[in-house]
């Protein structure tokens, strides 16, 4: 009977699947942030001084995923992506240093596809940091329970 699925897929482990997801994430929050770069360099150049940072930051963080095992790894990732996570989130509630423009600016399609990007980086190293455990392996018995006989006392049970 055919299976569902391929069978080269059954042999790819979660890691490489989700590293090779984060990987493109991290890319995508590289590419938002040099599209949006040229506006924000001219309204606040000290915010997209910090564009330039993440950008790098990502695409190395991008490479050493591709190329790294270790939950370190995953924990630097995380701190990539939460980090403009977190600046994203400040610049639009208290505003940020040096720009209080963006203060209750909610709509931008750029902000609203770098916060998705960054929070699936998030969990997806969240996922991958946590401790591994093997599998539990459980028996079943398939004896069934010996039920007392009629008229047994009850020491007998």
């Amino acid at each position: 009977m055919p299976t569902l699925q391929p069978e080269h897929l059954e042999r790819i482990p979660s890691e490489h699947l989700t590293r090779g997801a984060a990987a493109i994430a991290l890319t995508a929050v590289a590419v938002i942030h040099i599209v949006d770069l040229p506006s924000t360099l001219q309204a606040t150049p000290v915010i997209g001084s910090g564009y330039f940072v993440l950008v790098v930051a990502a695409v190395l963080a991008a490479a050493m995923l591709l190329t790294l095992p270790g939950r370190l790894v995953w924990a630097l990732t995380s701190a990539i992506a939460g980090g403009a996570l977190l600046a994203y989130v400040l610049s639009r509630t208290t505003g940020l240093p040096t720009d209080s423009l963006d203060v209750g600016n909610w709509n931008c399609s750029l902000g609203v596809a770098a916060i998705s990007t960054e929070s699936l980086i998030v969990l997806l190293a969240a996922w991958r940091i946590q401790p591994r455990r093997p599998a539990a392996r459980y028996e079943i018995d398939n004896t069934l329970p010996t039920l007392p006989t009629v008229g047994a006392s009850p020491s007998q049970y």
